[in-house]
């Protein structure tokens, strides 16, 4: 039953994790472009537009804290991994079990506190000293979306992992 609800699970992550490497490219993407397209506008007209070099800063959080619960689902986060080389079977699966817990617990606590944070923004009212004014507490919203997409792949993981699931020479693209 666990084992088919796991599968499920995963094939929404899958799915889930397609559309933020879309999204975190697209992101990409446009903070490349917004300095290119800048240049361009005041070598052709000789005016600039702050906006064009102030959004490129702004849209950096929405890609990289999205972008962690994938990096956490593939184990491509950083990593101190001393202990994994000299711990086999049981053991490994124990300390990969307790690490994905300790990661589920912190990024639900970060989501939450993040969450708890983009309320106070929004209750400030605050607006951006930009050209283009918006609610300042928009820039902080990716911090709860981000950690508590990344609690969800831990979530996954852990599952994973409990029930002996989990390729980590997949995830690794290891071939022996």
């Amino acid at each position: 039953m666990l084992t088919r609800f796991h599968s499920a699970y995963k094939r929404v992550n899958d799915w889930l994790e397609w559309f933020l490497v879309a999204l975190a490219s697209a992101v990409v993407a446009v903070v490349v472009a917004l300095p290119v397209v800048s240049a361009g506008t005041r070598l052709i007209t000789g005016q600039g537009y702050s906006f064009l070099d102030e959004t490129a800063p702004q849209l950096v959080p929405w890609m990289v804290f999205p972008m962690l619960g994938v990096l956490l689902r593939t184990d491509r986060h950083i990593t101190v991994d001393m202990l994994i080389h000299f711990l086999t079977g049981r053991a490994l699966t124990t300390l990969r079990i307790v690490v994905l817990a300790i990661s589920l617990a912190a990024t639900l606590v970060i989501g939450v506190l993040g969450y708890r944070t983009t309320l106070f923004f929004a209750e400030l009212g605050q607006l951006s000293t930009t050209e283009i004014e918006f609610p300042l507490w928009y820039l902080y919203v990716s911090y709860p979306i981000g950690f508590l997409i990344a609690a969800n792949f831990c979530l996954e993981s852990l599952i994973g992992e409990a029930l002996g699931t989990r390729r980590h020479d997949e995830l690794h693209g290891d071939t022996a």
